[in-house]
């Protein structure tokens, strides 16, 4: 069996670490990957380099709203597919999944499958009109009559899927990690070289600590708004942020705006920044919407205890009757759970050892069997 994986961005990101991890345990099952990939991001590039696992790019797959763009990705995959023979193409993004319809216009025909990573527009938590949800919503429809296959990484997102009738069958195969290819940096030292990139002596702090895009999805501006609340309830409190986006502008000036730049930090974008997560006391992750989080994920192995919103798989990642879930935006709830857990150190290392514990159920080899099951019976 030769399978071909598509993704429009290289960069750091959950989608593009899961097409990692699925690549390298499909490769390791001994079935052939090919990655198709778009320009943009250098990340996944030099990962798969590492891995030997063999890449081809697209110069018309960009993350676009451009249809002639999309229309020629079409095209560029049908004549890449016409001289290549796969299986199975396995679509991870939504601007790669118009190339569904090259793949079915390709000689040999080979089956389709596409991952839903999240709902984005589709998502209830996305604040938009109801006339984009709707076009949305139809493009989407359409696209999906090419795909044989469909896999969703959440309970909740699939249900709402079903609910709004954009698929009637589907797979749910969760998220997973490797363990064995997880690093975590001690402590003492993850917090030594983050103190290099944010300028800051971190000794004595009380570290807050995320790692996401810096996007309306990550939905940074609650957690920077409610900080000087943060401070009051525990003041040696410190917030690092690491990940780059198009939302850094506007946070830069909300942090200034509220005298924060003594107390907030945005560390950008760092290589395999999951190595430096022990430096965190406290995982957050404010997100308007998500599918399955690969860093909440990496969370669990590295044993820490967090505070995410209660939305999509974020309740399917934690397993403690909501004691680190807070309501989306419910800044009263935030504060309540952060205040009972950080001053209620036997909770705080129960939930340490809850969450290492839990992690077994996110173990990759384990919840790919469904994948290759999949694949099975498409060969």
């Amino acid at each position: 069996m030769k399978i071909l994986i598509i993704i429009t961005q290289g960069d750091v990101g959950g989608a593009q670490m899961y097409v990692l991890n699925l690549a390298r345990y499909i490769k390791a099952n001994n079935i052939e990957v090919h990655i198709g990939l778009g320009e943009e991001g250098k990340f996944l590039k030099s990962e798969l380099d590492k891995s030997q696992i063999e890449y081809t790019y697209f110069k018309s797959l960009k993350r676009t709203h451009n249809p002639l763009k999309n229309l020629y990705f079409i095209s560029e995959l049908k004549k890449f597919l016409n001289k290549n023979n796969f299986d199975a193409v396995h679509f991870n993004s939504s601007n790669a999944l118009f190339g569904a319809i090259g793949a079915k216009l390709a000689k040999n025909k080979p089956r389709t499958i596409f991952t839903i990573h999240g709902l984005s527009l589709l998502d209830p938590r996305y604040e938009t009109s109801k006339i984009v949800k709707t076009v949305y919503k139809l493009l989407f429809k359409f696209l999906l009559l090419f795909v044989d296959e469909k896999i969703f990484v959440c309970k909740e997102n699939l249900e709402f899927a079903k609910k709004i009738k954009l698929v009637k069958d589907s797979h749910l195969i969760y998220n997973g990690l490797d363990p064995k290819k997880l690093k975590f940096e001690p402590k003492e030292e993850a917090e030594k070289y983050l103190s290099q990139i944010v300028k800051q002596n971190l000794d004595n702090k009380f570290i807050f600590g995320s790692i996401g895009r810096l996007a309306y999805q990550k939905n940074y501006e609650f957690l920077i708004s409610i900080f000087p609340q943060i401070l009051k309830i525990k003041p040696n409190t410190i917030l690092i942020i690491v990940g780059e986006g198009p939302e850094r502008e506007k946070y830069e000036n909300l942090i200034k705006e509220l005298n924060l730049e003594k107390a907030v930090f945005l560390a950008g974008e760092i290589e395999n920044a999951s190595k430096y997560i022990k430096a965190f006391d406290l995982f957050v992750l404010p997100s308007r919407y998500e599918g399955l989080s690969i860093t909440l994920i990496e969370m669990l192995f590295a044993g820490l205890p967090a505070l995410i919103s209660d939305v999509s798989g974020n309740k399917e990642i934690v397993d403690d009757s909501r004691l680190q879930l807070y309501y989306l935006n419910d800044e009263k709830d935030f504060l309540g759970k952060f205040k009972q857990i950080v001053k209620d150190k036997n909770l705080y290392n129960k939930i340490k050892e809850q969450n290492l514990k839990h992690s077994s159920g996110f173990v990759l080899e384990n919840v790919l069997k469904k994948y290759l099951d999949m694949l099975q019976k498409i060969k």
